[in-house]
């Protein structure tokens, strides 16, 4: 059954991101929200953080080199919240057939693949939470070698690249597009800058919902991770929401009415 429609007011939220001075106006739901209902809101925050380290690389006189049909990356371990693993699973729920059956078999085959590699265990979101920055690092090393496609990977390029993870957003490197087939330190130049903040936001405000440690959930178990975990009821307004996301993104309280509100990057 699907939710009723929610009534919503606009919020006009001023950034200050990297002395850059931000002016975003979005539509926030007014009654009890999930993460989930914020999430194409929060999405854009991350493709905004993006925005301004572009512009830096740029003025640095740096070039993004990623580019359609470069899918490398694709290949790489992509961290989910739990809030987008949800959201992967309404988004296949809602495909077209024969294409919504056809993705849920990349999907098994990704999962048969980690089987038989003796990884799929690892992967699991019990035994993700807690590890070190090291052994996360070797995990998607591990992960890389097996060279497992994203199941949305469709001719080298994202099919849902409007949906796509903020994790994927967030990927962009300066250096040759072909070093990505076999990234080290030395080959592979990652964009920083803000880049990364919407997305540990989002998982703190995933485990302040479900009381749990922050994950970071592969992308090829999102189905089975939805299958198996609940979202978190609807308990806070959007703009709750939206003022602890900004409080996460910050490291400090932000005081956000509905119209308008205030962050410091």
């Amino acid at each position: 059954m699907s939710s009723p429609p929610q009534h919503s007011i606009v919020a006009n939220v001023q950034l200050t991101v990297h002395g850059r001075r931000l002016d975003l106006s979005m539509r926030v739901p007014t009654g009890p929200s999930r993460t989930g209902d914020m999430l194409p809101l929060f999405q854009a925050i991350a493709d905004t953080m993006v925005n301004v380290a572009v512009a830096e690389a740029t003025e640095a006189g740096r070039t993004i080199s990623c580019r359609k049909g470069c899918g490398a990356c694709c290949r790489q371990y992509v961290p989910l919240t739990p809030t987008e693993a949800h959201a992967i699973a309404r988004l296949v729920e809602q495909l077209p057939e024969p294409r919504r059956t056809q993705v849920r078999h990349r999907f098994d085959e990704a999962r048969a693949r980690l089987q038989s590699a003796g990884m799929l265990e690892r992967l699991r979101d019990e035994h993700l939470r807690g590890l070190s920055g090291d052994a996360i690092r070797q995990l998607g090393l591990d992960y890389f070698a097996l060279g497992i496609a994203c199941p949305f990977l469709e001719d080298e390029s994202c099919s849902i690249h409007a949906q796509r993870p903020i994790a994927c957003r967030d990927y962009l490197v300066t250096s040759p597009a072909e070093n990505c087939a076999n990234p080290t330190p030395q080959t592979v130049r990652m964009v920083g800058g803000p880049i990364g903040k919407a997305w540990r936001a989002l998982a703190e405000l995933d485990a302040a919902s479900t009381g749990r440690p922050a994950a970071r959930l592969p992308l090829v178990l999102a189905l089975e991770f939805a299958s198996t975990h609940p979202e978190a009821p609807r308990s806070s307004s959007g703009a709750a929401l939206l003022r602890d996301f900004f409080a996460a993104m910050t490291g400090a309280p932000q005081d956000i009415p509905p119209a308008p509100g205030m962050g410091q990057l």
